[in-house]
């Protein structure tokens, strides 16, 4: 299964091409005739077949010489617009020698008039590639100002031009394209906002990489393409002990309903037992809305549980087979305190969400040598405090916030947020499913009682934390297309895990190893 890479990554995989044989120049011509594939076929439904190469002056412009040269071939009338000039990398430069006859565009004022006559049925853009970051130059703001205007159907090379194929940032003025041909693998960027919603679709055009090279690179990164399969295979003559045991330490009086739908997510994911153990009131709330849930109230004077604790949630957890810990706890110095012991001693795998995270946001040391048991699922505010990092600054590199905290606790980290990341060892998985109606109180809570159902029923943290995260975000979609974005709830998506449930399993072709 082929991975999702870093521009690095990507250098690194052409590298081990051009050893087995493959040259540069060779991956090249590969590159231009799969952009050359898919513009014939997108010429089809077009009566105007004039194409408007938008080139750089390196090897991306060369990828689009090489489309233009098969393409006139075909007697498809091509324009090259030299954007940045000449170009300067030795294989393009070989590949714009090649072109013969081809309309070549060098001054800007041609470019932009060309453009502006809206004449071109469809426009590649070609200008930049992966290892674009910062902000583009006012001049290719322009023309790309000019591009939006058209009726083209546009074509980005690679990556759209001012997007950062590492941390999915994109510069002010980037051409929104309907469809992104990049070669080789999909890169990381892409996987993430706000650049993935500029790819429009994104199809993989292949440069001749070997079978099996991406076992070369250090952390291998790929897209969740369905939970963990057998997830609901379950045998005919098993009993509710057979399917876990869960303890739940959630809530505080002032926040029950992050308990609430926390265990109604864990409820719908097929733990066979969920026992609460909280505050009075929250235990009631729970009884009322959750027949299914064992409850263990337990004293609470001020609304919130404390280190006081400490000994009955142990005793508790004695017949678990995972434990949830933190949402809607709160931070109070005795709830802080009480959480930290329990992850110090308690044995069995531990999810800690939302308010368990902030609780140990000043003392994550105490992870470390428990990492391989714990689950971590921040969001960036909570992952920033973890790193004493801003949520801005989480945000601008999702994948190196997500692997710092991996590798300073050693536990199964998730990322939340559009393109949830979930990180263990050298492996990064990326999921695509969810939407922005998900953004919504208690959308937290629901998936860490997804994950922590899953890890309950025997399943490993690393592949608890994919599937519930794939299932999670796919119950969402089965929501928004139900309720709207707008209207949709958290609750809704609780509603709604049955069918991704049912969705993924028939779906599912990944089987998480790590």
């Amino acid at each position: 299964m082929a991975c999702v890479v870093t521009p690095g990554q990507m250098k690194q995989l052409e590298r081990i091409t051009d050893e087995s044989g493959v040259s540069y120049l060779e991956m090249m011509e590969n590159a231009g005739t799969g952009l050359a594939l898919l513009i014939l076929e997108r010429l089809k439904e077009k009566v105007n077949k004039n194409v408007l190469f938008l080139c750089g002056s390196g090897n991306n412009g060369g990828d689009c010489f090489v489309a233009a040269r098969l393409l006139e071939e075909r007697d498809i009338r091509c324009t090259v617009a030299l954007v940045c000039g000449e170009p300067k990398t030795d294989i393009s430069k070989e590949n714009f020698r090649r072109l013969k006859n081809v309309t070549i565009l060098t001054e800007y004022s041609d470019i932009i008039d060309n453009i502006s006559e809206d004449k071109y049925s469809i426009i590649a853009d070609g200008i930049f590639g992966t290892g674009f970051h910062g902000e583009l130059p006012e001049n290719i703001v322009e023309l790309f100002e000019e591009c939006s205007r058209t009726w083209a159907h546009t074509i980005a090379v690679d990556v759209p031009s001012g997007g950062n194929s590492l941390t999915g940032g994109v510069s002010e003025g980037t051409l929104e394209v309907n469809e992104t041909v990049t070669f080789g693998r999909m890169k990381f960027g892409m996987t993430q906002y706000p650049l993935r919603e500029y790819c429009g679709e994104v199809r993989i055009g292949e440069i001749g990489i070997p079978e099996n090279a991406d076992i070369r690179l250090k952390t291998y990164i790929n897209i969740i393409h369905g939970p963990v399969y057998g997830i609901s295979q379950k045998a005919h003559d098993i009993n509710k002990g057979d399917n876990g045991r869960l303890l739940v330490i959630c809530g505080n009086d002032t926040m029950p309903g992050a308990c609430v739908m926390a265990v109604g997510g864990a409820l719908r994911s097929g733990v066979g037992l969920v026992q609460v153990a909280s505050t009075p009131f929250v235990t009631r709330m729970i009884a009322s809305r959750y027949p299914e849930a064992m409850i263990q109230p337990l004293k609470a004077p001020d609304g919130y549980l404390t280190e006081d604790n400490l000994d009955e949630i142990v005793k508790l957890s004695q017949k678990a087979s995972a434990v949830l810990i933190g949402c809607g706890m709160g931070t109070a110095d005795g709830t802080k305190a009480l959480i930290k012991k329990i992850i110090q001693n308690i044995s069995c795998p531990k999810i800690i969400d939302a308010d368990g995270i902030n609780c140990i946001a000043d003392s994550i040391d105490i992870i470390k040598d428990k990492g391989d048991e714990i689950i971590l699922t921040p969001h960036p505010g909570e992952m920033g405090r973890l790193l004493g990092k801003t949520a801005k600054e989480v945000q601008w590199d999702r994948l190196a916030a997500v692997t710092e905290l991996k590798d300073k606790t050693g536990a199964v980290c998730v990322l939340k947020g559009a393109g949830t990341l979930i990180a263990y060892k050298d492996y990064v998985f990326v999921n695509q499913t969810g939407n922005s109606g998900m953004a919504k109180g208690g959308s937290g809570d629901v998936l860490a009682g997804v994950i922590a159902s899953l890890t309950a029923q025997k399943i490993s943290p690393f592949n608890s934390a994919s599937a519930g995260v794939y299932l999670h975000g796919l119950a969402g979609d089965i929501a928004a297309e139900r309720y709207t974005r707008q209207c949709m709830k958290a609750t809704d998506i609780i509603e709604c895990l049955p069918e991704a449930f049912k969705q993924g399993d028939a779906a599912s072709s990944s089987h998480f190893s790590a």
